[in-house]
């Protein structure tokens, strides 16, 4: 059996960081799904490396085909992975790894499981809800009112972290990507 690895976190919890961090010592057995998305490219972003973006007639074709494994509404985009990205990672031996936000992980879960899959959880918390907020903010480029909405969901996804294996506060970058290897390499 397969195992399959999803990690979630709020928003701005410290995901491209922790990833960035963690990537280089487990790249020769695990590798990050390339989830595929209706969403504008953003600066510094690359084509089928930080995602695979399409128009949403496109996203449209990928559903009467029926290759998707589960897709979600993210912040008015959709978020979506293929059996055939999932597939072609386990042909190389390698162990997928989701990088998803919560409301997608108590779909994809079950979609994985039934498929013969065996999926461990990490679920990332922020050090406190101050933390997240400082981390949101400085960030930040849009709207106030984006900004609420934004901070209303990460609070909303928080309310998601009993349904996974592990949970860790993200504090100290190396820390946290330490335990992650961990759980990764069992």
């Amino acid at each position: 059996m397969n195992t399959v690895f999803i990690i979630s976190w709020p928003s701005w919890v410290g995901k491209t960081t922790i990833w960035h961090s963690a990537e280089s010592m487990c790249s020769e057995f695990v590798e990050k799904i390339i989830t595929t998305t209706t969403r504008s490219i953003r600066e510094g972003e690359i084509q089928w490396v930080h995602y695979h973006f399409v128009t949403r007639g496109e996203f449209e074709d990928y559903i009467h085909k029926g290759n998707l494994i589960e897709y979600a509404l993210v912040h008015g985009n959709y978020y979506w992975s293929t059996f055939w990205e999932l597939e072609r990672i386990v042909e190389w031996w390698k162990c997928p790894l989701y990088i998803i936000d919560p409301q997608w992980m108590v779909h994809i879960r079950p979609v994985l499981e039934g498929k013969w899959y065996m999926v461990k959880s990490i679920f990332l918390l922020p050090p406190s809800l101050d933390e997240l907020k400082n981390r949101l903010w400085g960030r930040w480029t849009e709207s106030d009112d984006a900004f609420q909405l934004r901070y209303a969901n990460a609070l909303i996804e928080l309310e998601d972290k009993d349904y996974y294996d592990y949970q860790i506060v993200n504090d100290d970058i190396e820390e946290t990507t330490q335990k992650i290897l961990d759980i990764i390499r069992g």
